[in-house]
């Protein structure tokens, strides 16, 4: 568990009005990163290009921490402004024929199904979907199943947003490798949750968000990919800051052989900032007691889901093949249902249509007592009646 817990949870002051399990959707911050996060925007809207010159060493530091985190290099890395911007840099990228296909599983978010519908509808490229499984030989063979000699990219998230099922991403992303597909990965439900590192799950890209599970400002997000690929990428938009080199009188334009060659234009350093701090605090807790504290609240929830008849569980078990998020159905109750009850509680949730099921999260910053809290919420909406 996480030393001196009340400590965490004092630096969410809206936990005392508000049992927050929402995270999955919109972390909070913690109030020592919001400090310095708005120090640092109030000093940059009222000074301007006069503020203190120390704020690109906090973007730097950044940056470092984010690469320490991925276990990758710091050029790896490229800001961007939420994960589907990492997932739009690939597919846009990318020269695609059409024909072309793409892997995609059936539990993916809006920022992967959306661009790849309109990759689909633009370009005649071919999605294909399949069930998702924590099992490494269950996935592996749906993958082969719907493989053909025109599969170039398979695109899945490491944590599916609707059941919060834990993909086999290494396992995957070998199997990618062997037959020289392009491996995309979308960390926004894992990065921070539990360990992971790109160069051990051998993707060739990564795109996930700091504004989730990290607890930083809503505006930022991170995009990875090895340097091989890297150059296999064309911007679909350059500016100021993504050329090496450029000359007017030659005509030369080399993009960055690195994450720069996206990154141009005026920057939101101080969102740069505001995640630095999130992390820095984050750290001070340590990533590995953030996982273990994790999974002992989800284990606690899942069991409280268990023990109720009206209720079942969509989300693996065991916590090796899932996360921070669990997903279950309310028998007789719609979302609709269930949604309207809970905000009377205020407590936000996450509806997912595809199952007609609640996604809760619990992270580093919730307790036993709000998942207790919910659980009577439930009872008391399961007693009345179901409106026409």
């Amino acid at each position: 568990t996480l030393q001196q817990h009340e400590t965490v949870r004092a630096a969410f002051p809206a936990l005392q009005e508000v049992p927050y399990l929402n995270v999955g959707t919109y972390g909070i911050m913690p109030a020592p990163a919001l400090e310095v996060f708005l120090e640092a925007l109030e000093e940059h809207e009222r000074f301007g290009v006069a503020s203190g010159r120390g704020k690109w060493k906090k973007v730097r530091q950044t940056r470092e921490d984010i690469a320490q985190l991925l276990g990758c290099q710091a050029e790896q890395v490229t800001f961007t402004g939420n994960a589907t911007d990492g997932t739009t840099l690939v597919l846009a990228g990318l020269s695609w024929e059409e024909g072309d296909e793409i892997i995609t599983t059936d539990e993916e978010h809006e920022s992967i199904i959306h661009p790849l519908l309109y990759l689909q509808r633009t370009k005649g490229v071919r999605m294909r979907r399949i069930p998702v499984s924590p099992d490494p030989e269950v996935m592996l063979a749906r993958c082969e199943a719907v493989a053909s000699p025109r599969t170039r990219l398979i695109a899945f998230s490491h944590v599916t947003c609707e059941t919060g099922t834990r993909l086999p991403a290494k396992a995957i992303c070998d199997w990618a490798a062997e037959r020289g597909i392009w491996s995309h990965v979308d960390g926004a439900q894992s990065l921070s949750v539990f360990r992971m590192s790109v160069q051990e799950m051998g993707c060739d890209s990564y795109t996930s968000n700091g504004h989730k599970w990290l607890s930083g400002p809503k505006g930022t997000g991170i995009f990875y990919a090895s340097p091989e690929r890297m150059l296999q990428l064309s911007p679909a938009h350059v500016g100021a800051g993504s050329l090496e080199r450029a000359n007017v009188e030659t005509g030369e334009a080399e993009l960055w052989p690195t994450g720069r060659r996206f990154e141009f234009g005026t920057r939101a350093s101080v969102l740069w900032i505001g995640l630095g701090a999130s992390l820095e605090w984050f750290s001070s807790l340590g990533y590995e007691n953030i996982e273990q504290y994790i999974a002992k609240l989800s284990g606690y929830f899942k069991d409280r889901i268990l023990e109720r008849p009206y209720m079942r569980l969509l989300t693996p078990k065991a916590f090796e093949d899932s996360s921070g998020l669990t997903t279950f159905a309310v028998k007789g109750k719609s979302i609709r249902d269930v949604g309207k009850g809970l905000r009377e509680w205020r407590i936000p949730i996450r509806g997912i249509p595809h199952y007609d099921a609640i996604r809760i999260s619990t992270a580093h910053f919730n307790n036993e007592a709000d998942i207790d809290t919910l659980m009577t919420a439930l009872d008391q909406i399961m007693e009345e009646p179901v409106e026409d």
